[in-house]
């Protein structure tokens, strides 16, 4: 299947052999498929999810075109900030989970690993990108401000202006806090350090804080849950600032969302695929998802993926209040390295999981390289090795019997990844919508961090008594 001739599904690894799902078991699901999609097209139409509660994510893709989810005020702020951008030295994202992951992705994909080693020239203006307070790691956080004091240093007759950029919606999520209060005791004597915020509107502990220290805020929209929000503010501003077109990344966004509304199977891909994941789950023992991104480049796409896949499924209790564990355990992966180091269990191992495999049919740089092959030498573009590679991994699996599927976008641009980003997500709504469970919110994750806050606050009572 294909939308627009941009995205592209491959399923044959999928449906109708003797060891994946059948069009006969389609047909016995056809119930639960036709419920799920109604309960998409109702969170499209009301804006409300299973429990009732804001669900908003249909319209990200028309962030720019709405007041839904940004005021005309916030968007103009957003559209003035590839001005601002220059002004800086470096930016530092401050954030975790879906504050974090998925601007990495955008940062992998369009800036890439050697981009603080460019010139701002070689930057188009723009300024370095560093990352922070996706962990409470004392080790990094301390080399990150190292590695900034060395460059602020090497300025010569100014200081060095840096912005952190900390996404909190409450504000009192550890990483993130203790990121940005580090950083600024860090950094503030070599450096000018300056904040933006990206917070809850109205509630958490950053916003009155902003409005009383004068720092620009843009908003974590209602309704849009951590893992769904890199078409919001939260990623726009970001990609902004790093020199990303959002104004494409939306578009292509746009184009799945508006492919993926019909309530028949042969004509909404992420339906389909919805169905065949949920039945390979319920008949065929799948209890594991390998995402596996052919190309460095897209290796942190797997964690944005586990993520979703991970914190959207992974419930404990259906809509009805009936405990039944549900969800499949997310597995992030990357070829062609790990078909070195996983691979074997995918094809020998335990029959629990399936594979699906992401590429990008024309790479933007390419380098053709001599190959020897038993009595052949000749010489091959790197990216026909790299793709035979995954169809050689497609093919193995088979024929053990292990069910695959293959999403691949047409080019590496900003229009191309917000169209796979924007599918995964309609994939997860229509799968949580068969499975009778709220893909949209996370309880588990809140039963940890009370668990956790309550440790640190009673090791400050006892150091204060001590």
């Amino acid at each position: 299947m294909t939308i627009n001739n941009e995205l592209f599904i491959d399923i044959r690894n999928f449906l109708n052999h003797p060891w994946s799902v059948t069009k006969e078991e389609l047909e016995e699901y056809t119930n639960e498929i036709n419920q799920a999609a109604k309960a998409v097209d109702d969170i499209r139409n009301t804006g409300k999810g299973p429990d009732g509660s804001l669900v908003l994510f249909p319209h990200l893709p028309y962030l720019l075109e709405e007041n839904v989810l940004i005021s005309e005020e916030e968007k103009k702020n957003l559209l003035s900030l590839k001005e601002i951008a220059p002004s800086y030295d470096a930016v530092v994202s401050i954030g975790i989970g879906g504050s974090y992951l998925g601007n990495q992705v955008l940062f992998d994909l369009f800036c890439g690993p050697y981009w603080n080693q460019l010139t701002k020239e070689e930057r188009k203006g723009y300024p370095q990108v560093y990352f922070a307070g996706q962990n409470v790691d004392p080790v990094s956080l301390i080399e990150l401000s190292s590695c900034i004091t060395k460059e602020a240093k090497r300025l010569q007759g100014r200081r060095m202006k840096v912005l952190l950029l900390v996404i909190s919606k409450s504000g009192t999520t550890i990483e993130p806090v203790t990121a940005i209060r580090g950083l600024q005791k860090l950094l503030e004597t070599v450096c000018d350090v300056q904040i933006m915020a990206i917070t809850d509107k109205e509630k958490g502990r950053i916003r009155p804080l902003a409005e009383k220290e004068h720092i620009p805020c843009f908003t974590v929209p209602d309704g849009i849950g951590g893992r769904f929000s890199i078409f919001s503010q939260v990623g726009l501003v970001f990609a902004s600032l790093a020199g990303i077109d959002i104004e494409s990344f939306l578009k292509g966004a746009q184009m799945v969302e508006e492919a993926c509304q019909s309530n028949e199977l042969k004509e909404n891909p992420a339906l389909l695929l919805a169905a065949l994941k949920y039945i390979a789950t319920k008949e065929h023992g799948i209890t594991a998802e390998v995402v596996m991104p052919y190309g460095d480049k897209l290796r942190s796409f797997g964690w944005w993926y586990a993520q979703l896949l991970g914190e959207s499924l992974g419930k404990k209790y259906d809509m009805q209040g009936h405990v039944v564990y549900n969800g499949r355990i997310p597995v992030a992966s990357v070829g062609t390295t790990d078909m070195h180091s996983l691979t074997q269990e995918h094809q020998q191992g335990k029959k629990n999981k399936h594979i699906q495999f992401i590429s990008v049919k024309n790479l933007p740089h390419d380098l053709s390289v001599l190959c020897d092959e038993k009595d052949v030498s000749g010489m091959v573009p790197m990216s026909r090795m790299l793709d035979a590679a995954r169809r050689a991994n497609e093919e193995a699996l088979a024929k053990e019997g292990r069910m695959s599927c293959h999403i691949s976008i047409r080019e590496l641009t900003p229009f191309h990844i917000g169209a796979l980003m924007y599918f995964f997500f309609l994939t997860i709504a229509y799968e949580g919508a068969m499975e009778n469970i709220n893909a949209f919110d996370q309880p588990g994750v809140e039963d940890y961090k009370k668990i956790l806050h309550e440790d640190l606050r009673n090791y400050i009572l006892n150091e204060q008594k001590a």
